[in-house]
């Protein structure tokens, strides 16, 4: 392990429209005692000497044939230096020589500059200083740990504002680059006889009771061995996140609780995790139980925002910037078809097939979430049924097994019940 005391920042940029902003971030940063390592990701090759990592440096990872990039369109130009951009920086991350990411940019920039972190590992220490940080990010948040910034002012040219931001970012970056290094150093974590579990669970507002008592119970019951939990807030980056994770193998099992990402996919609400949901987990053949929390609904943004065709339906003001609507028997089942396709695993007969033996169904006929019971507003026992009896069909024969529980799903008995097939499952797999 190195001795270094001071981390060294990569600084990605398009020099050849924001080198002066640049440069001004790049000695903030070595104000610092910090090594930068100044990286140009513009359209045109630009020459000045403090650049580290040039774009012919970057085109050395790309296809053997000659681009003159300086020609190509802007989505082109994007789409075809991000991947001999993020080899290059994967590259620099995995030989240890730097410790933390800084970029800074308009629209183009931000594009290209997101799409190199959102390849780098989560921890990794990774921050954009962004014109576009004020709006809809989540194209550039993807499903890792990137912090934005919003820049205030144009990045054209420098003045007081712009100035007093990039020098914060700088300060932002040292600082936990610097904790990112200690932490590689000092090797903190404990080596144990027996690996923590490592549990994801799924959650929402309207699910949260039942989630927070199967946590608790998750807890307790491997309190000896250990265990570690992750909530996955369902916002779709929430779902994403939690799928990737399995995907990297940082997950030992799933209580994926509430998918109601899927129903966001289906009827075109604005929290989906797209169309591979549940898909990680069947394919890594990891324990698994599964049920179709707040399934009930759809999400969209204030009121104002709901499109016109849904204004008949059944809406709820969950709160001033989020507004809920239920889910139609139709809608309820193609929600339960696109479950059981990705539950089995069809189109992945190797792996998919694996994974059904681990899996188990819950389904909680009093009710999908806190709207879901006699007396609220989504209160639907014939769609839920539709949800069901579909769920039952769709997963005839695959060896997954479907179990229904009269109880809803924040009831305390449910939530339990969940928790204790899931610890079986684990103890299954691990042989404890």
């Amino acid at each position: 392990m190195s001795s270094q005391t001071n981390p060294t920042i990569l600084l990605l940029g398009t020099c050849d429209t924001k080198i002066a902003e640049l440069l001004y971030t790049k000695s903030s940063i070595e104000d610092q005692k910090v090594t930068v390592l100044l990286m140009d990701i513009g359209r045109v090759q630009s020459s000045d000497p403090n650049i580290m990592i040039t774009q012919e440096t970057i085109l050395q990872h790309a296809p053997s044939q000659k681009v003159d990039m300086s020609s190509l369109p802007r989505d082109e130009y994007i789409n075809f230096l991000t991947q001999p951009a993020i080899d290059t920086v994967q590259f620099l991350v995995k030989s240890g020589n730097i410790h933390g990411i800084l970029g800074i940019g308009g629209s183009c920039g931000t594009a290209l500059a997101t799409a190199i972190m959102q390849s780098m590992p989560l921890g990794f220490p990774k921050l954009m200083v962004s014109t576009m940080a004020s709006g809809d990010i989540s194209p550039y948040i993807g499903s890792t740990d990137i912090a934005m910034m919003y820049s205030v002012v144009d990045i054209a040219g420098r003045n007081s504002v712009l100035d007093m931001v990039l020098r914060n970012a700088a300060g932002a970056v040292v600082g936990i680059s610097r904790g990112y290094l200690e932490r590689l150093q000092e090797k903190k974590e404990p080596i144990r006889s027996a690996p923590k579990v490592r549990v994801g669970i799924s959650m929402f507002g309207v699910t949260t009771p039942g989630v927070t008592k199967a946590r608790e119970h998750l807890e307790e019951f491997f309190g000896k061995q250990g265990c570690e939990i992750y909530v996955f807030h369902a916002t779709g980056s929430g779902g994403r996140a939690m799928e990737r994770l399995i995907e990297e193998v940082q997950l030992d099992a799933v209580l994926d609780m509430t998918t109601t990402e899927i129903a966001d996919e289906v009827v075109g609400g604005v929290l989906s995790a797209g169309d591979k949901r549940l898909c990680a987990a069947t394919s890594k053949d990891i324990p698994r139980v599964v049920s179709v929390g707040a399934c009930d609904m759809v999400n969209f943004g204030p009121f104002e925002t709901v499109p016109e065709t849904w204004r008949g339906r059944m809406l709820h003001r969950h709160n001033p910037t989020v507004t809920v609507m239920r889910t139609t028997a139709e809608e309820c089942k193609k929600i339960a078809k696109v479950i059981a396709k990705n539950l089995r695993g069809v189109g992945d007969n190797t792996e998919g097939q694996r994974s059904i033996a681990k899996t188990k169904v819950f389904l909680p006929v009093g009710g999908l979430s806190m709207l879901d019971v006699p007396g609220q507003l989504f209160w639907n026992p014939d769609a839920d049924e539709v949800l069901f009896s579909t769920l039952e069909k769709e997963l005839e024969g695959s060896g997954i097994e479907v179990i229904r529980d009269e109880r809803d799903v924040n009831d305390p008995g449910f939530a339990k019940r969940l928790a204790d097939e899931l610890c079986s499952l684990i103890l299954t797999e691990r042989k404890y």
